[in-house]
């Protein structure tokens, strides 16, 4: 592998619009080499069309597209040296895993003996060993998925693209290929960037995320910065399980922000107590009543409502469980306030704790 700039992927202002759609609107971010980002965002935020200038299948109106400090603008694709994954796999039908694999170093003519290195290499590192023989329709979801990975390795590309690369595959699978496909990027340190709308998959596998909307980049860091200060509304509201509340003041000891101000909770910022059970805040809590129970295999979700608005808490399986149509004590500890396109994170007053603003 050549000797990469400490960012090797950067878009500097880019621009493209389809007709009178705006796909891309002053696109602005760099990646550092070795790292994982996913380019998140609901369908229809322009996170593809990015994915697809950087691949070379489209090219930006304006701005530069950078790959190891050098503008690839007028690059074609093949010449980039970057590995695509497709959603679908792409998997050639009636080629044998083997073949599949090795289709990229036959294109580049390298020789039989090299081929065959580097087949045996790559499945051995995807594990799938003995399984050469095979066609993609005896393989499994997450056995074509991990050959289609395979096979945008093996001519060595610097970069590797994935477009949604866990849609077509169960939940279960996915979730393993979730954790295999971080480890993989880890162990060989290429650059990689996924694209997806699934928030869990970002930030449970990316170091970075690039979370667009309506053609625009909302914000950029890591999934624990975009999770604990979103930038603006929208981050706020997308990342999360977030609920919007435009009559917070009802709640004890929240300050009212002004007449347009709205609220979002999350989970994490309620307690659910039974009555009775020992709670901290006991003084300050409120009356709620359990409209639903969801068990979540490690959690439990408990959604209840207080003051006429539903609301989602968590319990450990560990405690004592409650019953939908019981009366129990909610305590809400904090909650984001957004006011135009400002965003404060205040706490409930009987904390003593001053607000935060992000």
């Amino acid at each position: 592998m050549n000797e990469t700039t400490e960012n090797y992927v950067e878009l500097r202002h880019i621009e493209k619009s389809f007709g009178k759609f705006h796909a891309s609107k002053d696109i602005n971010f760099q990646i550092p080499s070795g790292h994982l980002a996913a380019l998140l965002g609901p369908s229809g935020s322009g996170k593809t069309t990015i994915l697809r200038m950087i691949a070379g299948l489209e090219q930006p109106d304006s701005g530069e597209i950078l790959l190891n400090g050098k503008v690839v603008n007028k690059v074609p694709g093949s010449q980039r040296g970057i590995g695509f994954v497709f959603q679908n796999y792409a998997l050639f039908r009636y080629m044998t895993v083997y073949d599949n694999i090795a289709f990229g170093l036959r294109v580049k003519k390298a020789g039989r003996t090299e081929i065959d290195a580097r087949v045996k290499e790559l499945l051995k590192l995807i594990d799938c060993e003995g399984l050469e023989k095979r066609y993609p329709s005896q393989l499994s979801g997450g056995q074509r998925q991990r050959v289609a990975f395979a096979r945008a390795l093996a001519p060595r590309p610097q970069l590797l693209l994935l477009d949604e690369p866990f849609a077509a595959i169960d939940a279960k699978v996915r979730l393993e290929l979730r954790t295999w496909l971080r480890d993989m990027i880890n162990r060989l340190g290429i650059t990689s960037i996924f694209v997806t709308h699934d928030q869990s998959e970002a930030i449970e596998v990316s170091d970075q995320i690039i979370l667009t909307n309506q053609g625009r980049v909302e914000q950029i860091g890591s999934p624990q910065e975009l999770y604990d200060n979103p930038a603006t509304p929208f981050v706020a509201q997308f990342i999360g399980q977030s609920i919007p509340v435009e009559e917070y003041t009802q709640f004890r000891f929240f300050r009212d922000e002004g007449p347009e101000s709205v609220a979002i909770l999350r989970p994490e910022f309620i307690r659910v107590f039974k009555k009775g059970e020992q709670q901290q805040y006991s003084t300050s809590a409120e009356e709620g009543t359990v409209e639903d129970i969801i068990f979540r295999g490690s959690s439990i979700e408990v959604r209840v409502r207080i003051h006429g608005v539903l609301l989602s808490a968590v319990r450990s399986v560990t405690d004592q469980p409650v019953e939908i149509g019981e009366t129990v004590n909610v305590f809400i500890h904090r909650m984001y306030i957004i006011n135009g396109e400002t965003i404060t994170l205040q706490e409930n007053q009987s904390l003593r704790s001053e607000s935060i603003v992000i």
